[in-house]
């Protein structure tokens, strides 16, 4: 129907224009549906064509505030317990333009064609739920946090589906009001949509259409009304499973059982219980090579824990000096500690929001019983900012006892702001108290303070704080990489965004960004310990390839010897070093895109020389594959050495639902191979069927040895009442 087509353009540009000046935020009038719709991906029951369509889509990137280029509009609708949305993504170059070659779940849709919404059924302007869907049938979903967007870890149950067809492809988004946190006293919701269309690069949203602002911010959402007489059941969701654990090597089999219940007591308090936890289905960590003085930080994965963790976030700090970090729970020098059971509480009261958590460990000869516990408070104030309480207690690590109490401020402000300049700041304090069995602690100087103050607009940011962390400051249940310490931290960035006019340049560059940043220790003393500062230039090109250059000045101040790997002994003194990064990346719209990095320095008393190449191939929504290697060639007064790292992934999506995946990782340092490979089968939403292999092998001298050979099996049922 191109007359339709044409006619819905027509009426997105009007409506894009006036958006781009004054974006509306009356309340959109939504339908009830007495039918549940059949979620195919088909916008065609009867009920779709009822309901109100949305259509005014102003351009976020690459042209803020012009007329998309293609039509969209959205409807949605609802029953007494589930939420719809269908999004209608006209494409004139349908249905060969689309692109639609990710299937896999919880992954973005990198280059592909993507529909997202956001929710705010409290209308808090602060906490609410994302949700996507790739052309190709992807989900991902996610959880908001004052505005932020924490993760697409949350794995919420809902049902969404795609079609494409000659005049462009459809979203259908069927969300039960049980999965989600509502007022039913609330009738107006807040709502946005943004659409991605993968050959354009472009980006349209309905609402918050600035390109500095993030999709992820409530507070500048859209609105819909009417929403009245909804059930979100009896809020409970029980969820067992079964676990069968062989060991290929020894023959031994481990069956474990284990459920976890969810439980709202309120719309708007939620508990959770899990009982005899396992994690066999937990992604493994990417392999690294540590060549620094300090810990490295690898990212929880493990579900129970990620789900309702944004509640735990605190003052802006992204990895140190952390409070609270849930991956010390269960998980000692690398190796997993049985958990018997877990108990977390989250939720709000009153405008209060809170989240506790408690776990019992498995008593264990060498730590005795351990149970470890967090609580957090957070309490809005000046529209959007919020202060907040922080309590963690228990040592995960070593007998004996840790306390940490903290408190913290944020600041933010950018609702009333119409220039697409948003402004962030946040204050900490922290101190911890140590009671080691057997041993004399030394509580003094136990606190860590810090703070920062961000500005962001459109084409333009700022950034700098500070922290001082104290000489034996312990967050047992937290992170921190440096103690005895003050940090000084910031940078700056500016963004130039070029027409499509006035010669070859202008036609083949997007934009390009120049930002500096800086990065400086000092220890108590005064001394320099490290100091950081780099500049980098990037240009990205209409065809969305990217191209970056870096250099870098730093300084390390090597107060005793590191060993930075086997008998590669680095001696104390001041060491001052820099170099240049280059690197590029190609477009991911494309069926192959490839990355590579390569950086010339100096390093310590010597020279090191690093590249890094990778490719990933997406030849159809079935299939994904990505390989990469990294090489390091360091040489020292003290000696030479070679770092190889090799990754390999592959991916078969057989469909939405199912998916077979396997991992394969080696460095040379260690001389081992990893292998994971792992079949996930979604029978029904929330109904999970798991095939773990873990394979680890000594590849010295060639010479293929077994160190690890286990297969899992993990049935998980979901039952939501």
């Amino acid at each position: 129907m191109p007359s339709q087509s044409t006619a819905v353009a027509l009426v997105t540009c009007l409506c894009a224009v006036g958006a781009a000046a004054q974006e509306s935020r009356d309340a959109v009038p939504v339908s009830r549906t007495d039918t549940p719709l059949q979620i195919d991906g088909v916008l065609d029951d009867e009920a779709w064509q009822t309901a109100i369509a949305i259509s005014d889509f102003t351009q976020t990137r690459p042209d803020q505030g012009a007329a998309p280029s293609e039509a969209t509009e959205f409807r949605v609708l609802y029953d007494e317990d589930t939420l719809y949305v269908g999004v209608r993504c006209f494409d004139s170059t349908a249905p060969g333009g689309v692109l639609a070659r990710e299937m896999r779940p919880d992954i973005s849709p990198r280059g592909d064609d993507n529909v997202s919404i956001v929710l705010d059924a409290n209308l808090d302007n602060r906490t609410g739920f994302f949700f996507r869907l790739g052309a190709a049938g992807g989900e991902s979903e996610g959880l908001i946090e004052d505005n932020d967007l924490i993760g697409l870890e949350w794995d919420g149950l809902w049902d969404g589906k795609t079609s494409i067809d000659d005049e462009g492809w459809s979203a259908e988004f069927a969300i039960p009001l049980a999965t989600i946190v509502f007022d039913p006293e609330q009738p107006t919701w807040g709502i946005n949509v943004s659409r991605t269309i993968g050959r354009l690069d472009e980006t349209i949203r309905w609402r918050n259409a600035q390109r500095g602002r993030d999709f992820s911010e409530l507070s500048r959402a859209g609105r819909i009304s009417g929403i009245e007489g909804l059930e979100a059941g009896g809020g409970l969701r029980f969820s067992p499973f079964l676990t069968v654990d062989t060991n290929l090597d020894s023959g031994d089999i481990d069956t474990d059982l284990g459920f976890d219940l969810f439980y709202r007591i309120t719309p708007t308090i939620e508990t959770s219980v899990t009982v005899n936890t396992d994690f066999a289905e937990t992604e493994i960590d990417d392999r690294v090579v540590n060549l620094t003085r300090f810990p490295v930080f690898f990212p929880e994965q493990r579900d129970f824990f990620l789900e309702q963790s944004g509640i735990f976030e605190f003052g802006g700090i992204g990895r140190s000096p952390l409070p609270f970090f849930s991956r010390r729970i269960g998980i000692v020098d690398g190796e997993e500690r049985g958990i018997l059971a877990g108990l977390r509480v989250t939720g709000e009261h009153a405008g209060t929001r809170f989240g506790a958590i408690n776990v019992q460990m498995d008593e264990s000869d060498e730590l005795g019983n351990k149970n470890l516990s967090a609580l957090r408070i957070v309490r809005p104030i000046l529209g959007e900012s919020n202060a907040g309480l922080i309590l963690t207690n228990g040592d995960p690590t070593q007998r004996g006892n840790n306390t940490l109490v903290g408190a913290d401020f944020n600041y933010r402000r950018s609702a009333d702001t119409a220039d697409g300049l948003t402004w962030t700041g946040s204050a900490y304090v922290q101190a911890t108290t140590t009671d080691t069995t057997g041993q004399d602690n030394d509580n003094s100087d136990t606190t860590a303070l810090g703070g920062r103050f961000r500005a962001q607009a459109p084409l333009y940011r700022f950034d700098h704080g500070f922290a001082r962390i104290g000489e034996n400051y312990d967050p047992a249940l937290g992170f921190v990489q440096r103690r005895g310490v003050w940090e000084f931290f910031g940078g700056g960035a500016r963004t130039f965004v070029y027409d499509n006019e006035g010669g070859w340049l202008n036609e083949t560059i997007r934009e390009t960004e120049l930002s500096v940043r800086h990065n400086t220790f000092l220890l108590d003393t005064g001394e320099p310990d490290t100091s950081e500062i780099e500049i980098e230039y990037d240009i990205d090109t209409r065809s969305d390839d990217r191209f970056s250059i870096n250099i870098f000045y730093e300084h390390e101040n090597l107060e005793e010897p590191f060993e930075i790997v086997d008998g590669v002994e680095l001696p104390t003194g001041r060491y001052n070093t820099g170099g240049t990064t280059a690197s590029f990346n190609t477009s991911n719209a494309r069926e192959i895109s490839i990355d590579g990095r390569t950086t010339a320095r100096t390093f310590f008393n010597g020279s090191r020389f690093d590249y890094e190449v990778g490719a990933e191939w997406r030849p159809g929504p079935q299939f994904f594959a990505e390989g990469r290697f990294e090489f390091r060639d360091i040489k020292t007064d003290q000696g030479d050495f070679v770092v190889r790292i090799a990754t390999g992934r592959a991916s078969v999506q057989l469909s939405p639902e199912w998916n077979i995946s396997s991992t394969i990782q080696y460095d040379s340092l260690s001389d081992e191979v990893g292998i994971n490979a792992r079949m996930r089968y979604e029978f029904r939403p929330g109904q999970e069927l798991f095939v773990v292999l873990n394979e680890g092998l000594d590849v010295d001298e060639g010479e293929f040895q077994s160190l690890e050979s286990q297969i899992i099996f993990k049935l998980g049922l979901t039952f939501q009442f």
